[in-house]
C-alpha cells in the first residue's frame, strides 16, 4: 500500500516539476545551472550547493555555479583523484558524508576552506547519455542535521533533468554557433574564390598584385574569425580555464598600449596613456585582462582616422580599478548602441560597410564578467566613444 505524501513532501514535488518544466525549456546555460543551485537549496534545506562539470579538455572538474558559498564560477580546477566529486564522478554513484572533518584530509576540494566550512555533504552524478558530465552537492543541510533518503531521491530527480538540460543548451549553442559561423564564413570565401578565379586566366598579369592582397587580406580575416570564434565558444561553455592571482593592472595595459602605439603611428593616430603611479592590483588572469585591452584599444584604433586620438586612462576608488578607452573618432550612432556586445555583430562604416570579426567586443564583454566586473559604453556622432570596465580591486592587505 503506497503511504501518501505529506504536505511538506508533496510542496517539494511541485516545485520539483515546476522547476524541471524550467530546465526543459531554458537556453541559458548561467541561468540553467543557477536554477539547479538555487533550488537544490530550498528542497533540502542546505546552506550551499554547487555543480561541478567535467572539462572535455583536461578531465578535470570546474565549479560552473554555486550557491551560499564564495565561489569563483568556472575558474578552480578540482582534480578527479582525490576528491569527492571524483569520486561520484569514476563511480557514477551518489555520496553521502555526514561527518566531512574526518574525511578533510581525504579530498581535495574540502581542504583549505577559509570562508566556507562543509561539515556534511550529499553529492550525485549528472548523467546524460549514460556519460557522468559532472556532479550536483548539497553541503550543510540546516541545524546540523543529517540529510535524508528523501533528500537524496530529489537531487536526484533534479541531478537527471539538470543534465539533460546541459547536454540540451550545450547542443543548442554548439548549432548556433555554427550556423552564424558558417553566415560569417561566406564573404571571405567568396572573394577568395574570385580572386583565385581571376589570378588563373592569364589575360589579367596587371591586377595579380591586387588579388594577392586580397587573397592576403581575407586569408588573415579567416584565421581571425577562426581564432576569436573558438575563444567565444570556450568562454560561453566554461572551459576556459580563469587563473585568479593579483594582476598589475597598469603593467598590463602599458604593454598593450606599447603594441598599439606602433601599430597605429602608420595611420597617423595618436595612441596614449593614463596611469597613476600607485594603482591597487585586480584579481584575475593577466593574459585574458590583456585580451581585453587589445580589444577595446584595437577598436578604437580601427575605426579612428588619421589626426584622431585614443586614449586608456586607469584610476581607483575605494573598491574597484577602473579602465577607459577613448577615442575622437566618428562615434556610434545610438541605434547600434544596444548591440555592440552581440555576436558578430559589426558597425556600419562611412561606406556602409563593416570590418573585423563582430567577435572582440562579446569576447572582452565575457572576461570582464568572468572577473566579476562590468562594462559599458558611451558615444556620440562626430565626438568619439568611450569604453568603460570596472574591476573589484585587490584589497591593500
Amino acid at each position: 500500500m503506497t503511504r501518501p505524501l505529506d504536505g511538506v513532501a508533496r510542496s517539494r514535488l511541485e516545485r520539483l516539476l515546476e522547476i524541471s518544466r524550467q530546465l526543459s525549456s531554458t537556453l541559458d546555460l548561467s541561468a540553467l545551472l543557477s536554477t539547479v543551485v538555487h533550488t537544490v537549496t530550498d528542497l533540502t534545506g542546505a546552506e550551499a550547493a554547487t555543480i561541478l562539470l567535467v572539462d572535455d579538455q583536461t578531465d578535470q572538474l570546474y565549479y560552473a555555479a554555486s550557491t551560499g558559498m564564495d565561489r569563483p564560477g568556472g575558474s578552480v580546477e578540482v582534480p578527479q583523484e582525490g576528491s569527492i566529486a571524483g569520486w561520484v564522478v569514476r563511480r557514477g554513484q551518489p555520496l553521502t558524508l555526514e561527518d566531512v572533518d574526518s574525511a578533510r584530509r581525504r579530498y581535495a576540494e574540502l581542504k583549505d576552506q577559509s570562508t566556507f566550512s562543509p561539515s556534511n555533504v550529499l553529492a550525485v552524478p549528472l548523467i546524460a547519455k549514460e556519460q557522468v558530465i559532472g556532479v550536483l552537492e548539497a553541503i550543510n543541510k540546516h541545524h546540523g542535521r543529517a540529510f535524508t533518503e528523501q533528500d537524496l531521491s530529489l537531487v536526484q530527480a533534479l541531478a537527471s533533468q539538470a543534465a539533460v538540460g546541459i547536454v540540451n543548451v550545450r547542443l543548442f549553442q554548439q548549432t548556433d554557433h555554427i550556423a552564424e559561423f558558417m553566415h560569417e564564413l561566406k564573404t571571405p570565401l567568396m572573394a577568395l574564390t574570385a580572386a583565385s578565379e581571376l589570378l588563373a586566366r592569364e589575360a589579367l598579369p596587371p591586377r595579380q598584385e591586387e588579388l594577392l592582397e586580397l587573397i592576403q587580406t581575407e586569408t588573415t580575416r579567416l584565421t581571425k574569425l577562426a581564432q576569436d570564434f573558438l575563444d567565444l565558444a570556450r568562454l560561453e561553455s566554461g572551459r576556459i580555464q580563469i587563473r585568479r592571482e593579483p594582476v598589475d593592472l597598469a603593467e598590463a595595459a602599458e604593454e598593450v598600449v606599447r603594441v598599439q602605439q606602433l601599430q597605429a603611428v602608420d595611420r597617423g593616430i595618436k595612441v596614449n596613456a593614463t596611469v597613476p603611479e600607485e594603482l591597487p592590483f585586480v584579481m584575475g588572469d593577466a593574459e585574458q585582462l590583456k585580451q581585453v585591452i587589445h580589444n577595446l584599444l584595437g577598436n578604437a584604433v580601427k575605426y579612428s582616422d588619421r589626426g584622431d586620438y585614443v586614449h586608456l586612462a586607469l584610476s581607483a576608488d575605494e573598491g574597484h580599478v577602473e579602465l577607459t578607452v577613448s577615442d575622437s573618432g566618428p562615434g556610434i550612432a545610438s541605434q547600434y548602441l544596444p548591440h555592440l556586445f552581440e555576436r558578430f555583430y559589426r558597425v556600419p562604416d562611412h561606406e556602409g560597410y563593416s570590418t573585423g570579426t563582430g567577435l572582440g567586443l562579446p569576447i572582452a564583454r565575457r572576461i570582464v564578467e568572468e572577473h566579476g566586473g562590468t562594462i559599458e559604453v558611451e558615444s556620440q556622432l562626430e565626438v568619439g566613444s568611450t569604453f568603460r570596465c570596472r574591476f573589484p580591486r585587490v584589497s591593500s592587505e
